[in-house]
C-alpha cells in the first residue's frame, strides 16, 4: 500500500501547525490553560462519540457524559473533588437521566452503557493528562517543570509512533496485524510504531526532559507503544462495527479527535502511575 501524497501533506501541515502551539501551552502556560484545552477536546469528543453511537444505532446521553468527563478532569486538578465522588454522582445522574428524560425505553440500557463507556474512554485519559500537567505545582526533587515534561513526552512518544506506523506500514506493510479489526494495519507498521516510540522518548531525554534515565526511556517507549497500539485497535473495532473509516473530519489528514486520542486511552493512566511509583 503506497502513501497517499495528499493525505500525507495534510497530516504534515496539521502537525507543523498544531505541535508548536501545543508545546507552548504545555511547557510555558499555567495548568489552567491546559485544562481549558482538555475541556474543549472533551466537548468536541463528546459529539464525536454521540455520532459514533448513532451510527451503531444506539443512544448516548451527551450532556451527562460531558459533565462527568469535565468534572473527572477537574477532580485531578482540585483534590477537594475526589474522582470517586464524581463517578458516584455521575452514576446517579445518568440513571435518573435515563429514567426521567429518555423516552425511548427500548434503548435506555444501551444508551446508559455507551454513556459510561464514553466517559471512561475519553474522561479517564484526559483526567490523567491533567494530573500529569498539574505536577507542575509541585517541585519534585527540585524539578518544578516535571508535569509539562511528562505531558509532552507522552504526546511526542505517541505522535512519533503513529507517524512511524503510518509511513512504514504504508510502504512496507505486508503482514496483517489484526485483519478482522483493521485490515490496513500491519505487523511491519506496529514494529515501526514501537521503534519510533523509543525514538520519541530518546528525543525527549536529549531535548527537554534530561531527568529521564535510560530505564525510563525504555519503559515509557515500550509501555506507551504497546498500549497505544491496543487503544488504536479498540477504536478501530468500534469504527468497523459502525461502518466508518474516521470518527470525524475535524482534523485535516488525521480524522477526528477520537482517532487522535485512541492511543492515549490506556497509555495516559499508565504513564501517570509509572511516574508516581517509579520516577
Amino acid at each position: 500500500m503506497a502513501i497517499n501524497p495528499r493525505k500525507f501533506a495534510l497530516r504534515a501541515t496539521t502537525t507543523l501547525i498544531f505541535v508548536p502551539l501545543f508545546f507552548y501551552i504545555v511547557k510555558y502556560l499555567p495548568v489552567g490553560y491546559f485544562f481549558s484545552l482538555i475541556i474543549l477536546v472533551l466537548f468536541l469528543g463528546t459529539f464525536e462519540f454521540h455520532s459514533l453511537a448513532g451510527k451503531l444505532g444506539k443512544g448516548f446521553y451527551s450532556v451527562p457524559a460531558f459533565l462527568m468527563m469535565a468534572a473527572l478532569a477537574a477532580s485531578f486538578l482540585m483534590p477537594t473533588i475526589p474522582a470517586h465522588l464524581v463517578l458516584s454522582a455521575g452514576f446517579v445522574i445518568v440513571m435518573l437521566y435515563s429514567l426521567l428524560v429518555d423516552r425511548e425505553i427500548q434503548s435506555t440500557l444501551e444508551a446508559t452503557a455507551l454513556t459510561f463507556l464514553g466517559v471512561l474512554y475519553l474522561g479517564i485519559p484526559a483526567a490523567y493528562m491533567v494530573a500529569l500537567k498539574s505536577s507542575d505545582a509541585h517541585a519534585y526533587h527540585g524539578y518544578p517543570g516535571m508535569g509539562a515534561d511528562l505531558v509532552f513526552t507522552l504526546f511526542i512518544v505517541v505522535w512519533l509512533g503513529d507517524t512511524g506506523a503510518y509511513l512504514f506500514g504504508s510502504l512496507f506493510g505486508k503482514h496483517k496485524l489484526a485483519p478482522k479489526i483493521s485490515p490496513g494495519k500491519s505487523i511491519e507498521g506496529a514494529i515501526a510504531n514501537l521503534v519510533f516510540n523509543f525514538a520519541g522518548a530518546t528525543i525527549a531525554k536529549f531535548w527537554f526532559f534530561t531527568r529521564l534515565s535510560w530505564q525510563d526511556v525504555i519503559v515509557i517507549g515500550l509501555v506507551v507503544g504497546i498500549t497505544g497500539i491496543m487503544g488504536d485497535l479498540i477504536e478501530s473495532m468500534w469504527k468497523r462495527r459502525a461502518g466508518i473509516k474516521d470518527s470525524a473530519g475535524l482534523i485535516p489528514g488525521h480524522g477526528g479527535l477520537l482517532d487522535r486520542l485512541d492511543s492515549f486511552a490506556l497509555s495516559a493512566p499508565l504513564m501517570y502511575y509509572y511516574f508516581i511509583y517509579f520516577m
